[in-house]
């Protein structure tokens, strides 16, 4: 009896020796030897397999095919001098005489019996058992083959629902730090499920661990912009919002409050910060201008790629790399009273206080030429867009007076 594993890395033991996929090497023969592991049970044609393994790449897909067959039969011999792998017409099996346990069908067989136990010590154990089978998930080896894509986003989901199962679970046993642990494994595999985040949070809330928590916040907020150029969901923002509100200290003077706000060392450069509380920061501005009668401008600077108009599109290493170029320019270039956040993935916002237009083109500038300078060669650019601050109100008022 063989056993066989896919998860984590790719292994094929016959209880004595181990053959691993760093002993096999070359990734595509790991691949053809998972897949006639997997499809033991009947003859594949040698069309089928070139088709699978070339598609088009050889001018001889046959005699790659029949090398690659050689190659695989000669790296199964560390196991033994068994015909591992058989000559049908027309194409070839894994023979049928060897029979080898998998740990996918094992991962399989565990999930499918979760849904026959009721609620109890059985029920958790299995999940635990699914979970831990999952390990790293599919061997890295075996993720560039297309014809296994379909069943790496299978366990994929298996797990996770898994994993949300038994959250649940440590959840009504109120086991907190079981919870924690879990959720801390599961989000190393999936760091943008809100589902598994918010379990974790809440873990974290009813253990009292609040720095934590806070922390946790800010590494997530930060993982939704970078990789996926969106705002942290509103699910979990609210659970968020639930452990700021139970893990706040009260202050009972101003000499503390001044202590708890201010900024410990001496301020240099522009103020950065979250996107939500430049928001903040915006809306205050506005008022205080429309009550001195001044003016103030922001400044929108997108990194994009040279020759394209769409701003949307999904941030490659390159654009994140001059995205993070762009950051450093700005904390350089910038005044102390100045405020700036990233939006998004390729984008960075800027309020510009106390600034007249042409102050805010020469500021804008600057910022250009010390960006073009560091990214010297990189096919990238950077787009900007500078405007007064508006007050949509005195607008509304104006056309709603001249309507009267």
């Amino acid at each position: 009896m063989l056993k066989a594993t896919i998860f984590g890395t790719f292994s094929l033991s016959n209880g004595t020796v181990v053959l691993r996929e760093e002993d096999i090497r070359a990734n595509k023969l790991v691949q053809l030897l998972v897949y006639i592991i997997s499809n033991r049970d009947k003859a594949l044609t040698g069309k089928r397999l070139s088709e699978l393994f070339w598609s088009g790449n050889s001018k001889n897909p046959e005699n790659a095919l029949k090398n690659l067959i050689y190659r695989l039969r000669s790296v199964l011999r560390a196991l033994g001098p068994e015909e591992y792998i058989c000559t049908q017409p027309g194409g070839y099996q894994w023979n049928p005489e060897i029979p080898v346990e998998t740990d996918y069908e094992e991962f399989e067989r565990l999930s499918m019996e979760i849904g026959k136990q009721p609620d109890g010590p059985a029920k958790k154990e299995l999940c635990r058992k699914v979970i831990d089978s999952y390990r790293d998930g599919v061997s890295a080896r075996l993720t560039y083959g297309t014809w296994l894509q379909s069943q790496i986003i299978k366990y994929q989901a298996t797990y996770l629902k898994t994993a949300k199962l038994l959250c649940d679970i440590y959840e009504k046993e109120e086991a907190w730090g079981e919870l924690e642990k879990l959720c801390q494994e599961v989000a190393g595999h999936e760091p943008l499920d809100e589902d598994i985040q918010c379990f974790l949070v809440k873990s974290l809330q009813m253990q009292q661990k609040f720095d934590q928590a806070l922390y946790q916040y800010e590494s997530v907020k930060k993982q939704f912009y970078e990789n996926l150029g969106i705002e942290m969901p509103e699910k979990l923002q609210k659970v968020f919002q639930n452990v700021a509100t139970d893990g706040k200290i009260q202050l009972n003077s101003i000499a503390s409050i001044q202590d708890e706000a201010q900024e410990k060392e001496r301020p240099r450069g522009v103020f950065f910060c979250d996107y939500q509380i430049f928001r903040q920061i915006y809306r205050l501005e506005m008022r205080r201008i429309g009550r001195l009668g001044i003016s103030e401008y922001i400044l929108l600077l997108t990194v994009r790629r040279v020759g394209t108009f769409w701003n949307g599109a999904i941030a490659d290493t390159g654009l994140r790399e001059g995205a993070s170029i762009l950051e450093q320019v700005i904390k350089e270039t910038l005044r102390i009273g100045d405020v700036a956040a990233r939006n998004g993935p390729t984008q960075y916002v800027v309020l510009l206080s106390a600034c007249s237009y042409e102050a805010g083109l020469l500021v804008t500038k600057r910022i250009r030429k010390n960006f073009l300078r560091r990214i010297k060669n990189r096919k990238i650019e950077l787009k900007y867009e500078l405007e007064e601050l508006s007050f949509p109100w005195k607008e509304r008022e104006e056309r709603e007076a001249m309507g009267k």
